[in-house]
């Protein structure tokens, strides 16, 4: 009896392994597919941009219209500042690109080591039932119901754990962010104060280290959102961190509109403090959800061994 427990517990929580496994994997070649194609839009769009700049750097006759108005400086630096949000969209679609070639990778390589579980599961089950029907005890299918409730709470716990991992890296990496933005809005605030060439480039430099960490909770927040996916279909749970996906967007779109403008950075701080919230938010409730399931897993556990032992 115990050692078919053993295995069954074993097969069955590797098919739920399987299943989440490729589950992931759908979304992440879905995704892949959808940035592939974004990246490609942003190319052209910076393509785009660098001939607005040359034109106006160059002789055209547009040029020299807005040079004639006293315009044509303003123009350039604000074609300038379009070829830098062009080209930070298409760095990071390429960055996401190749996160997410990795992570398929990977995916197929955990996919591929559980081989076939589902098979190996029916022959077991067969097996038990005979065993079961020859030796006439009622008390072991009501052990074995129990057994099959433990390992599928056992595997809950795992799932919800990883996610609580994922979601506990992308607040890290949220608050390495709103960290460097802060800095940069505090740098920014001595800046229009007359702070000169150095704070302006120390304001910089922490927008710059703010724009990577932003790239590494972006990608940490996709892991969490798939986690949550699953996690809260079958609790029927409100975990959620909306907008994860899309969140580089918004955070270029309201920082290089204008680089020079305090309210930019400002805006920028505020979408990283809401985001740093929302998975925090959702972490409280993942560890709630956590202990309820393991007292749960506890009381099945006592419940299966009065069984076993009165039986």
């Amino acid at each position: 009896m115990d050692q078919f427990h053993g295995q069954l517990v074993a097969e069955k929580e590797k098919m739920r392994e399987l299943a989440k496994l490729t589950k992931e994997q759908e979304a992440l070649t879905k995704e892949l597919n959808g940035v592939r194609r974004k990246e490609r839009t942003y190319k052209r769009k910076l393509d785009e941009e660098k001939i607005d700049v040359e034109k106006l750097e160059g002789f055209s006759i547009a040029g020299l219209f807005l040079a004639l108005a006293g315009k044509k400086d303003e123009r350039l630096d604000q074609e300038k500042q379009e070829v830098l949000a062009a080209q930070l969209k298409w760095k990071e679609a390429q960055e996401s690109i190749a996160d997410l070639e990795l992570d398929i990778k990977q995916l197929e390589g955990k996919i591929k080591s559980l081989g076939d579980p589902e098979a190996t599961y029916q022959q077991l089950l067969l097996d038990k039932q005979d065993y079961l029907i020859h030796s006439g005890q009622q008390e072991g299918h009501q052990a074995l119901n129990l057994i099959d409730k433990i390992g599928g709470l056992n595997s809950d716990v795992k799932e919800i754990k990883e996610a609580l991992e994922a979601g506990k890296h992308a607040r890290s990496a949220l608050a390495d962010a709103s960290e460097s933005l802060n800095k940069a809005k505090n740098w920014g605030t001595f800046d229009m104060f007359g702070g000169g060439v150095i704070s302006t480039s120390i304001k910089h430099g922490h927008i710059d280290s703010a724009k990577e960490q932003v790239h590494r909770a972006q990608r940490l927040l996709r892991k969490f959102s798939y986690e949550l996916d699953d996690i809260g279909h079958k609790f029927e749970a409100n975990l959620s961190v909306s907008g994860g996906l899309t969140f580089m967007d918004y955070f270029f779109d309201g920082l290089i509109s204008d680089w020079l403008v305090q309210d930019k950075i400002n805006n920028s701080y505020q979408e990283v403090d809401k985001m740093y919230r929302e998975t925090d938010s959702t972490l409280n409730k993942l560890e709630l959800l956590l202990d309820n399931t393991k007292k749960t897993v506890q009381r099945l556990k006592v419940e299966w061994e009065n069984l076993v032992t009165l039986g």
